[in-house]
């Protein structure tokens, strides 16, 4: 079983994003202490320590994908609870999440900066499993399988990029 990628690479000011968008059956505020904090992180993705705040470094580690180093995360900003954009320091990643409510729906906006666009075809999956898994752990449902994500999703991906970069 394979699930359909939502996701896109789109040209902007940092040279390429990828932009995924998903609403969730939950109020902006359940879905924002999801993102913040440790204990509610963990339930999808991972936990960290360190001081919160813009302009302090965390601690992340990745539990999903088992025990590994941890991750030292910059906090660019922090706009409870509608905006949060965060540099890993080891991977040299910047992303950013915006949430918006309507009628108890929250919608969040992710977004990474590319290094290179044709990265999305193995970042993009990622990214749809683990906001697939945040929207499981608020609705208190089952993960998928993460080969129903990756190389199911790398096509998509790879058209993506290319379609954005004049490749098509």
């Amino acid at each position: 079983m394979s699930i359909d990628a939502t996701g896109r690479v789109v040209q902007s000011d940092s040279g390429y994003d990828l932009v995924i968008e998903r609403t969730y059956r939950a109020p902006i505020a359940d879905v924002w202490a999801s993102i913040v904090e440790p204990e509610r992180l963990n339930r999808w993705i991972g936990t960290y320590e360190g001081g919160t705040g813009v302009g302090k470094r965390i601690s992340f580690f990745m539990t999903a994908e088992g025990d590994g180093p941890p991750e030292q995360v910059h906090i660019h900003e922090c706009v409870p609870p509608t905006r949060l954009r965060v540099e890993s320091m080891q991977g040299g990643w910047m992303m950013a999440a915006a949430l918006s409510e309507n009628d108890g729906m929250t919608t969040l906006v992710f977004t990474q900066v590319l290094t290179d666009p044709a990265s999305a075809e193995d970042t993009g999956p990622g990214w749809e499993y683990y906001l697939d898994r945040l929207g499981a752990a608020l609705a208190g449902a089952p993960f998928a399988e993460w080969d129903a994500y990756y190389p199911a999703q790398q096509d998509h991906y790879r058209r993506s990029w290319q379609a954005a970069v004049g490749q098509d």
